[in-house]
């Protein structure tokens, strides 16, 4: 959910600064309010957008556009960036018992879709693995 949200408003985004050749200051703060909303909207704590906002703000601010990005896809490119080292940094995999049952557990807030992102996920592993699982809920 948190991230549909930031996604559309991201697309916003580029719509915006579409056929900009920099991105002033003006621009980055007001994208920069719409990614800050995005998240205090999806819950994640204040005090972590806050960080996450000042880190792109220093890494986007009047930087010149890479040839291939407009500079709204340039922004978007920096927020995935930041997003990523905010989550980790790292792909990590599942470890599979031998001996099944593999016990997997997602955790949300309520009305944070548990049960339809755990039946994604038991979807995805079923077709990443090609066998045949269960799936509890």
């Amino acid at each position: 959910m948190a991230f549909e949200g930031l996604s559309s408003r991201l697309q916003g985004i580029t719509r915006k600064l579409k056929g900009k050749a920099r991105i002033t200051e003006g621009d980055l703060k007001e994208v920069l309010r719409e990614v800050k909303l995005a998240l205090l909207e999806a819950d994640v704590n204040y005090k972590v957008v806050k960080e996450f906002i000042a880190d792109i703000e220093e890494k986007a601010l009047g930087q010149d556009v890479l040839k291939s990005l407009s500079p709204g896809e340039q922004v978007v490119k920096i927020v995935k960036d930041e997003m990523i080292e905010l989550l980790g940094g790292t792909t990590s995999k599942i470890n599979f018992t031998p001996n099944p049952p593999t016990v997997i557990m997602l955790v949300g807030l309520q009305g944070s879709r548990e049960n339809y992102n755990s039946w994604k996920t038991c979807k995805f592993i079923k077709k990443a693995r090609k066998k045949a699982i269960t799936c509890c809920m």
